[in-house]
């Protein structure tokens, strides 16, 4: 025992104290949720600047008048440092392909967390329900690594 520290005679002077300590603040101050916010957003930063996105068929012109009368699927490609995810949004819900295809697991995510998941199949598909409105993307975690793509608004 240090010089200056309290001096318990029992186990029970002990819990009180701890009890005592503990009472004083049962809220977690905001700026101290909004710090750890702040920090838990930091854990996939790695992850989310590797899945870009290459390709989006509502950017490609040619395309889209061509298919405007008779398709409102979206087609939408995002690659990273040896992963590869393309997807397909229909108001039915979304098809997609992981590749190389590996065993794996994809989620749909919105900025509320995830909405859905799936597992790959032995081709790397998957299929989801429809997307929510808003903002939406998905993580990948294959073989190891984890890829998050870019936010698509679909």
């Amino acid at each position: 025992m240090l010089k200056g520290d309290p001096a318990w005679e029992s186990d029970e002077e002990l819990l009180r104290d701890l009890a005592v300590a503990l009472a004083e603040e049962r809220d977690v101050p905001e700026h101290v949720v909004q710090a750890a916010r702040a920090a838990y957003t930091w854990r996939t930063v790695d992850a989310e600047l590797t899945a870009l996105t290459s390709y989006d068929s509502i950017l490609d012109a040619e395309l889209a008048v061509r298919a405007r009368a008779t398709s409102t699927a979206r087609q939408l490609v995002f690659d990273a440092e040896g992963v590869s995810v393309q997807v397909e949004v229909t108001e039915a819900g979304v098809a997609g392909q992981v590749l190389p295809a590996r065993p794996g697991r994809v989620e749909l995510l919105t900025a509320t967390g995830p909405v859905e998941e799936a597992e790959l199949d032995e081709l790397g598909m998957f299929l989801l329900g429809p997307p929510p409105a808003g903002p939406v993307r998905f993580r990948c975690a294959v073989g190891g690594t984890t890829v998050v793509t870019d936010w698509v608004c679909v």
